[in-house]
């Protein structure tokens, strides 16, 4: 009898395992959160949008290679003058240190200690990125979301579509600026349960698929350039965790998507974090890439990219002053530009997480 209670027991907790689950605002960060997360390497993670689908088994035996802590903060425990401009009810975390690649276009502009900032909104009920805030050449500067950038509508269920708009300027008209302007389109595209090292037992998750189309605009210099990018976004949704189980990240080149980032929901790792405070974790980052073109102008219209010996995978692509893609180029430091007109061009340079911009002139 308690052996068939037993298997009983067992069946009952299989079965409700496979449930759908439903993400509201409640599993959202909140103020004060710190989330610790992994990061795996890109090119050995397979997230494709045909991964989906219903009472799906998702396993991902990640391997880290680092770590980092997002810690939410308000504008004003990040920087008291953040809270002249910045809404006092936000909270968000540092994204970056700073621009790849921003020193090699000007030296009249430096942008670092960047942060994204969060709200809830409840009509209707969304959560999103409703602020920015940076050290504009050292000064530091927020601005609000002239559109927010709504990440998820609730109830998250599957087949759930949503899309909008966002728009964001950051700068200062005498040294330089730059906006983001584009579109979200989400869906939650499968349902199921997810393994990896941090959830060591089947959890019951769901995964929404954001596709990002987007112009990121450049001021600098008297020059303005405009860049188009497509980004997917894929990221596995657990109850109470606050924090994506998974969460990976494409570029779409060319009609395909290269994965350029993975991370995921993690403890602390010793082995990842030499430093003896646990909570000495360096957060998120741009990575110095040591990347340029030489000559510089080019000289009949060919030139050479020099990029670090470790990217054995990278793509570029040049565009005109008119946010225009006039050549893209695959694993090749030959960049031969002969066909095009003399003038001033910006070459975007992507390697996993890795991304630089070198400002290119054609005489």
């Amino acid at each position: 009898m308690n052996r068939w209670l037993s298997t009983v027991a067992l069946a009952l907790i299989s079965l409700s395992s496979q449930g759908q689950i439903t993400i509201t605002s409640a599993d959202m960060p909140v103020l004060g959160d710190t989330l610790r997360y992994s990061n795996a390497t890109p090119l050995t993670t397979v997230v494709s949008a045909a991964d989906s689908g219903v009472n799906m088994s998702w396993v991902y035996s990640l391997t880290p290679t680092s770590q980092g802590l997002d810690e939410y903060k308000k504008p004003s425990q990040v920087n008291p003058l953040y809270a002249l401009t910045l809404p006092g009810d936000c909270y968000g975390y540092k994204i970056a240190d700073s621009i790849p690649g921003l020193s090699l276009l000007t030296s009249a502009i430096s942008i670092t200690d960047m942060y994204t900032f969060y709200n809830r909104y409840v009509s209707p009920d969304a959560y999103g990125a409703e602020a920015f805030g940076a050290k504009i050449s050292g000064f530091p500067l927020g601005a609000s979301y002239i559109a927010p950038d709504a990440v998820y509508f609730f109830p998250l269920d599957y087949n759930n579509n949503n899309s909008n708009d966002f728009n964001l300027k950051f700068g200062l008209a005498t040294v330089g600026s730059f906006q983001q302007k584009g579109t979200r389109t989400s869906r939650v595209d499968g349902w199921g349960t997810i393994l990896t090292p941090y959830l060591l037992m089947p959890t019951n998750c769901i995964r929404v698929r954001s596709e990002i189309t987007e112009i990121d605009s450049v001021t600098f210099d008297t020059l303005s350039f405009g860049i188009p990018r497509v980004t997917v976004e894929y990221k596995y949704l657990v109850k109470g965790e606050h924090y994506p189980a998974v969460w990976a990240t494409a570029n779409v080149i060319g009609g395909a998507e290269i994965m350029t980032s993975v991370k995921y929901r993690d403890v602390y790792r010793a082995e990842l974090n030499p430093n003896p405070a646990p909570t000495a974790v360096q957060g998120v980052g741009a990575q110095k890439t040591d990347v340029s073109v030489y000559p510089n102008p080019a000289v009949n219209g060919k030139a050479t990219l020099s990029v670090p010996e470790s990217w054995k995978v990278f793509y570029a692509e040049l565009f005109d002053t008119r946010s225009r893609s006039v050549a893209t180029f695959s694993n090749t430091t030959a960049l031969n530009m002969e066909q095009l007109p003399a003038g001033n061009y910006l070459l975007r340079v992507l390697s996993g997480g890795n991304i630089s911009f070198v400002k290119v002139v054609i005489p």
